[in-house]
């Protein structure tokens, strides 16, 4: 994946985090768990649509998201 700037506090670019997305709206478990190593440090916040359909509270991050899905 191209080296994307990251706004500060991010521990992953913006193309890795909309490829996430997309995975998700897919229901791609398996591309899910593969980005989860990368996102577990991610500080980015969710979209809140996304919290809810994983059954994580509004403002949760990328990292969380990524360890509900591990735990999965």
């Amino acid at each position: 994946m191209k080296d994307e700037p990251t706004r500060p506090g991010s521990t992953s670019s913006p193309a890795l985090r909309k490829q996430f997305l997309k995975a998700l709206d897919a229901d791609d478990y398996s591309a899910l768990r593969r980005m989860c190593s990368d996102l577990r440090a991610c500080t980015e916040i969710l979209p809140s649509t996304v919290c809810a359909s994983l059954g994580l509270p509004r403002g949760s991050t990328y990292a969380k998201a990524a360890e509900t899905i591990v735990a999965a």
